[in-house]
Parts: C-alpha cells; structure tokens; sequence
C-alpha cells in the first residue's frame, strides 16, 4: 500500500461506523469527481467549531467561520495563542503570545481548492485517489500546476450534504487534520471576521 492509500486509509479509520471503503475507476471515479466538484461549488457559508489534529498526534480545537470564495477563519482554544485567517489572497498566522503574524498567499496552500471561486477538481488538480465509504466521498488531490506544496484529501459527507473534513500533508508526509464539528450553514458572517491582522510586534524574549 503506498502513502498515499495509507493517508485515505487513516483518515476514513478514525472515522468509525462509516463501512467498507470502495475505490473508484472509470467512470465512478469520474461521476465523483464531477459530483464532489459540484457539492464544493455549491458551499457558500460554513460556521461552527473545529478540531484539529497535528502531525504529532496532539489535537486542539475552536472556533472557525468559512466563506466561498476565498475567506476562512480559525480561532484556536486557549491555551493555544494561535489565530489563522484568510482574506481571499492572503493567509496570515497570528501568534498572540510571540506576537508575531506570518503571511502567505492563499495560492501557495492546498486550502485554496477549497476556497476557489468555480474550482474543478477535473481540471485545476490531479486527483491521486478517490474513494466511497458509508456515503462519504474521500478524495485526494495535488496542485497540477505545483504552486501549492503538499496534497489535500477532502472528506464530504454525500447523505448530509457537508464537508466533514480535509487533511494537508506536507512534503514530508506530515498530516494535519481539520474535522468540522457542530457545523452551521446559511447563517451571515459579519465581515470583519476575515480582515487581515494588523502588524505585530517582533518576538522578544524580553518581554
């Protein structure tokens, strides 16, 4: 089994009670790309909590607010000091404790297929694996394109009509896991939330 089915195969595992996985090819492989481009074009707004798990194993959770297109937010727990925010070109990780903010373009993160306006998962990505699994499509992908390092697995739940997960592995195989849990859709989300953060103050030990 390569890495690759070994990271479909831990995600979906963690999830329990969702059956027997069921690899696609041919033409199921190609109606789920369609039908999972289609469920990813049609969200607009998600809010609710999260729980993430690092490559370490360790988790922390919080509070998150997404909208399509480009726009996401996560306000981790204490005692975590962290804040991430997307704008819809830049993503920018707060640390309140360092206080310190780094930026990156939203292009340059396998979050931004998410996030795309009109994203098609037929031709935007490589589609590296996709799979069934009690009603869950499970799809993993790379940038074709290569601006966005490492490779997103998405996890829709098809009965509901949500997505239920993503996970990012690196170059090096490290994979962060996002479940949305207690998850809202349809409700406004005040704007403001998505403003980038102001400039901070370089970490001094000092202090």
């Amino acid at each position: 089994m390569n890495r690759r089915h070994l990271l479909l195969a831990g995600l979906v595992g963690l999830m329990p009670g969702i059956g027997q996985a069921q690899a696609l090819s041919g033409a199921q492989r190609s109606a789920a790309i369609a039908s999972l481009t289609q469920s990813i074009n049609a969200i607009t707004r998600i809010q609710g909590r999260f729980l993430q798990t690092n490559p370490d194993g360790s988790t922390v959770g919080g509070r998150f607010w997404l909208q399509r297109p480009g726009r996401v937010r996560f306000e981790y727990d204490a005692p975590s000091p962290l804040l991430l925010i997307s704008d819809g070109a830049t993503v920018s990780l707060q640390d309140r404790r360092l206080r310190t903010t780094d930026r990156y373009p939203l292009r340059k993160t396998p979050l931004y297929f998410l996030l795309k306006a009109n994203v098609s998962l037929e031709k935007d990505v490589l589609v590296t694996g996709v799979e069934k699994r009690g009603g869950m499509t499970i799809m993993a992908v790379r940038d074709k394109a290569r601006q966005a390092d490492g490779e997103l697995t998405i996890i829709y739940d098809d009965t509901a009509k949500q997505l239920r997960e993503w996970a990012i592995a690196d170059r090096q195989g490290r994979v962060t896991r996002v479940r949305l849990v207690e998850a809202s859709t349809g409700a406004a989300i005040n704007q403001s939330l998505f403003a980038t953060p102001g400039p901070t103050r370089k970490y001094d030990p000092k202090n």
